[in-house]
């Protein structure tokens, strides 16, 4: 999610960049109210409104993307618990072999370590096939979450009231949001009263 939102960013503010430029020029920005009583910010120079959802706070507070954080939590709790297990097995084994090395004859020594060798490969591959489907199955959430909010704004939008919605994030693209142009708890509001009615 957050590669994807990097990108975003950076389209969004070069139009963002452009608008400010423009509006400096004369210094016409104005703040009006539109007909649904949504406070926009407007550069009367190209007629564009400006708002911004920072995505840092709606991670927060959205409840669908708590409900996918905790999915995610259980799901690598699992997958650790399951690692665990299998780690304890292969050392369990090899201490073993340890302490009864002494006792084995050279074939029972070598089928031992092949044994053993064919096991960490499988821990390996065990751990591989973890962290991959982990990470497929993030890719499908960051993907659902993405939709959900790309959805959303477009309806919230519908009155074309905002030229712009751009994504806030730390560390992100955009170094200063006006808390004016904030549109977060309007946004989050809205989310979730729409997630709680469609359940």
């Amino acid at each position: 999610m957050k590669i994807g939102l990097i990108v975003w960013n950076v389209l969004l503010t070069a139009g963002l960049g452009y608008l400010i430029y423009s509006g400096m020029k004369d210094g016409t920005g104005k703040s009006v109210s539109s007909a649904t009583g949504k406070t926009v910010v407007q550069d009367s120079t190209v007629g564009a409104a400006i708002a911004f959802v920072n995505i840092d706070s709606l991670e927060k507070r959205y409840d669908l993307f708590s409900r996918k954080k905790k999915e995610m939590e259980q799901k690598q709790k699992s997958s650790e618990d399951l690692f665990n297990r299998k780690m304890e097995e292969f050392q369990n084994d090899y201490a073993n072999a340890q302490q009864t090395a002494s006792t084995m004859t050279q074939s029972q020594l070598e089928e031992t370590s092949q044994k053993l060798q064919q096991k960490q490969m499988e821990l390996q591959q065990l751990q591989d096939k973890l962290q991959n489907d982990f990470q497929k199955q993030l890719e499908v959430i960051n993907m659902e979450l993405q939709d959900s909010l790309n959805s959303f704004i477009e309806d919230f939008n519908a009155d074309k009231h905002y030229a712009y919605i751009l994504s806030y994030t730390l560390g992100g693209s955009i170094l200063y949001g006006a808390p004016a142009l904030d549109i977060t708890n309007e946004v989050v509001e809205e989310m979730n009263s729409r997630l709680k009615k469609e359940k």
